[in-house]
């Protein structure tokens, strides 16, 4: 039991390590997208929680996921002068939306994918990649509209009225693109770190 908890002890460092140099070099934590569709982008480090949740399964999860969070929550309080780093300078926003990632993708695999056939599995993994993505984005968009109400906030391009549906309108459209990103990425990484994982006796 010792052996198999210093197993999962140290993957859970692992990732956590992963998702802190994301967040130091930005481009390791956002792709780019603009050869494809100019100005848009799409943030990668909800696949790594996701994938982390995938083969540690929902606990550990939501652990690396409020890593995540505690982290972004950190950069924006020391990163002023954005929209952006206002949006996460509230630390429900910041944290709440990443832990959920890491809790929903860990227990949906579980319950529906981590028993059934190869086909069936990478799909469901896709799937839960994209689901990272909605998750991760929904909960920041309504989080944001919520704590701008409430407190009030003010901030030069922040409209005064009708702030959910301008949010939406700013993240809709890399929405999409981190949806796709998210399919293939968890898809085929989470395909291959599964078997690694499951040789090594970590099933979630």
């Amino acid at each position: 039991m010792g052996t198999k908890k210093t197993k999962y002890l140290v993957v859970t460092t692992f990732f956590m390590a992963i998702v802190l140099i994301q967040m130091i070099v930005p481009w390791l934590g956002m792709l780019p997208l603009g050869a494809f569709v100019v100005g848009a982008s799409a943030t990668i480090i909800q696949f790594t929680v996701a994938i982390a949740a995938i083969i540690l399964g929902p606990k550990y999860g939501a652990f690396i996921g409020g890593f995540w969070g505690v982290l972004s929550f950190i950069n924006a309080l020391t990163h002023p002068g954005t929209i952006g780093s206002l949006m996460f300078q509230n630390p429900l926003t910041a944290i709440v939306p990443r832990v959920l990632v890491g809790l929903l993708v860990g227990y949906l695999f579980n319950t529906f994918f981590r028993n059934r056939q190869a086909g069936t599995k990478v799909l469901g993994l896709g799937l839960l990649g994209s689901v990272a993505a909605i998750v991760n984005t929904t909960g920041v968009v309504l989080l944001t509209a919520f704590g701008f109400t409430v407190m009030h906030t003010n901030f030069t391009g922040i409209p005064t009225h009708g702030i959910l549906p301008w949010l939406v309108g700013i993240v809709s459209f890399n929405a999409i693109f981190e949806m796709i990103v998210g399919f293939i990425e968890v898809g085929l990484v989470a395909g291959v770190l599964l078997l690694i994982a499951e040789k090594a006796d970590i099933k979630g």
